[in-house]
């Protein structure tokens, strides 16, 4: 799907059977891996209030968010809490950061903004740095940002546009809404056999922006839409409900199992 806008979507629900906050934890790190893996825009925590545990949206978002930042910009950005408990057990995410004409990009915050759409930048380097803003585009004070550099001796940079992954809580409706090709993962879709993957992945690498959900351990999406004993496609947000684990050989399917699974077919090039 490259060029492609990929949003991912996973419920409030998502740690629900975790047995502690450290297992939730890294349920967490291993979906941001993938996200991170198949260069996900956005990831998406869309509520499901009935399915959650005592660790809901909240906890779920705030791990999600903290696994996204930078290790350089972590101690700026997040204040202790409670969540963020057991954060010494995410795997790195270790994102690309090669710009196509190989300059580095790099994750900052804004630390101060001056006069003259100048702003000074934490982007991990060894002192901030002083940038210029687009003139209608100025960051906020403590905003994210995205720094292309070009050398480091002496420091070549300049603002780009964001790249970094961002997590966000927003209700399924209005994500899928917004994307050019809408899909459900679940046991319950078509199979993505071979002879159906190439038409499946030719109108994802055409569409602007696509969307893929997930559902949440022993709660898949259509119990999470409250269409459970109907048909998949009846009443739903979504262009196509696809199986992309066909013949399981296991009950449930975790979400960040079904994660890498589905997202390594549907990245396939033609």
């Amino acid at each position: 799907m490259n060029g492609t806008a990929l949003d991912l979507l996973v419920p409030s629900s998502l740690v629900r059977e975790a047995e502690d906050g450290r297992e939730a934890t890294r349920k967490l790190g291993y979906v941001a891996r993938a996200a991170t893996v198949f260069r996900a825009d956005r990831l998406v925590v869309f509520p499901d209030r009935e399915g959650e545990s005592d660790r809901g949206g909240g906890f779920v978002h705030t791990v999600l968010a903290y696994a996204a930042t930078p290790p350089s910009l972590r101690q700026e950005v997040w204040d202790r809490r409670a969540e963020l408990q057991h954060v010494g057990v995410l795997p790195p995410l270790l994102p690309d950061t090669s710009g196509p004409d190989g300059a580095e990009l790099r994750d900052g915050i804004v630390t101060e903004v001056g006069p003259e759409g100048r702003v000074r930048v934490n982007c991990g380097l060894q002192h901030p740095i002083s940038l210029r803003a687009p003139p209608d585009e100025v960051p906020a004070e403590g905003e994210r940002v995205t720094v292309r550099v070009s050398s480091r001796e002496p420091v070549r940079a300049k603002l780009v546009d964001d790249t970094a992954l961002s997590v966000e809580r927003a209700d399924l409706g209005s994500v899928t809404a917004d994307a050019d090709v809408s899909i459900a993962a679940s046991r319950h879709g078509d199979t993505l056999s071979v002879s159906a993957l190439e038409a499946v992945t030719t109108r994802l690498r055409d569409a602007d922006r696509v969307a893929v959900a997930f559902g949440a351990p022993a709660r898949g999406l259509p119990a999470i839409l409250g269409n459970e004993g109907e048909p998949v496609d009846t009443h739903t947000p979504f262009d196509r409900w696809l199986n992309t684990v066909p013949d399981q050989g296991s009950e449930v399917v975790r979400t960040e199992e079904a994660m890498f699974v589905s997202l390594g077919a549907l990245s396939l090039p033609s």
